[in-house]
């Protein structure tokens, strides 16, 4: 295995520094489920039987874009074995075609495009499933949501055509902007490119109840290599929800339609899936909300002292979103890795 990079060691460090402050603690109350090797991995999901295993991407299989230290043959040695893998993000850049490229450059395996669930393809199902009748959209995101949306016969304005060219509205623009009475749906999803004047474009058409609301994701920030939060969907989502005085449906992770969508669509069957994510308020509760069992990973938001408080909350009798069981890294998901392997992916 040629593991042996600067950004896998200091990835592998961090989720030791975190394993080791979970271990190390004595829980009050409930304590978590560890599997901490491949051997009590196996034995733990042999147990379960899963068929389906979704994994979120970002903090999971790669973190930015660096892949997670044995992640390709965690994936290639589950599908061996017949289990269904399928990828489950809030990330809406990317339609399913352009996900799928990037996986597989990081993974350096060969995927299929519907093994990739991106949430502007959720986004675009919810709307194709619930309101067939919007023709067309304004859009706050990029290229993928455009073209997923396009993809159900629905045509966009707004999206990267916009960016660079709504910063500097003001009262006049707001006046005078004529409003397209064939858009039905706002459609927001991540935009780094996002301006005072999305905004105001965005709520002119929800002034008109029967025009839908729609947001890819809710997340309020990712995590960076370096540790540093980065602001996401749920900033620009929020700031369209306050001046717009009505609530997005949020169709991504933590989201009943996204299990209903996975079992009708997808053929998951919630009781023979586990999610394997690292966010506790987007891939946990998504379990939580749909009757999946999870698998928390610490390679990416969530860290020791995050889990040791989550823990202390359970213990308090407070509602707190807990995992079926935690698990380092997704290279401990293959089976066929010997000790010797293990313990050298360990310490690099």
């Amino acid at each position: 295995m040629k593991m042996a990079t600067t950004a896998a060691t200091t990835l592998l460090a961090s989720i030791n520094r975190n394993l080791a402050a979970i271990s190390s603690h004595s829980f009050p109350g409930p304590a978590p489920t560890i599997c901490s090797t491949s051997s009590s991995v196996a034995s733990h999901f042999a147990s379960k039987d899963y068929q389906s295993f979704l994994f979120d991407c970002d903090g999971v299989v790669y973190r930015v874009s660096d892949k997670i230290p044995g992640a390709t043959e965690s994936i290639q040695w589950l599908q061996s074995q017949g289990k269904r893998c399928l990828f489950v993000t809030n990330s809406s850049g990317r339609d399913r075609e352009s996900m799928r490229a990037k996986l597989s450059t990081v993974l350096g395996m060969e995927l299929e495009t519907d093994q990739m669930v991106p949430s502007c393809f959720t986004a675009a199902s919810f709307i194709k499933d619930n309101h067939p009748n919007v023709k067309k959209a304004l859009v706050i995101g990029d290229a993928g949501v455009v073209s997923e949306l396009e993809k159900i016969g629905v045509e966009c304005i707004g999206g990267p055509a916009d960016h660079g060219k709504t910063a500097a509205w003001d009262e006049a623009d707001i006046e005078n902007y004529e409003i397209d009475p064939d858009v039905g749906a706002v459609v927001v999803g991540m935009c780094t490119n996002f301006t005072y004047g999305m905004v105001a474009k965005a709520n002119l058409y929800l002034l008109n109840p029967d025009v839908v609301f729609v947001s890819t994701n809710q997340d309020p920030y990712d995590v960076l290599r370096n540790g540093r939060p980065q602001p996401a969907a749920g900033v620009m989502v929020r700031a369209l929800e306050a001046v717009a005085e009505r609530p997005a449906t949020n169709v991504g992770k933590p989201s009943k339609y996204l299990g209903e969508m996975l079992k009708e669509k997808l053929g998951v069957d919630p009781a023979k899936a586990v999610f394997v994510g690292d966010r506790l308020d987007t891939d946990i509760e998504f379990g939580l909300n749909n009757g999946v069992d999870t698998a928390l990973v610490l390679s990416g938001c969530s860290t020791g002292e995050v889990v040791k408080d989550l823990y202390a909350k359970a213990s308090r009798g407070e509602e707190a979103t807990l995992p079926t069981v935690i698990i380092p890294h997704i290279g401990l998901f293959n089976g066929g890795l010997s000790s010797d392997e293990e313990e050298r992916m360990s310490k690099l």
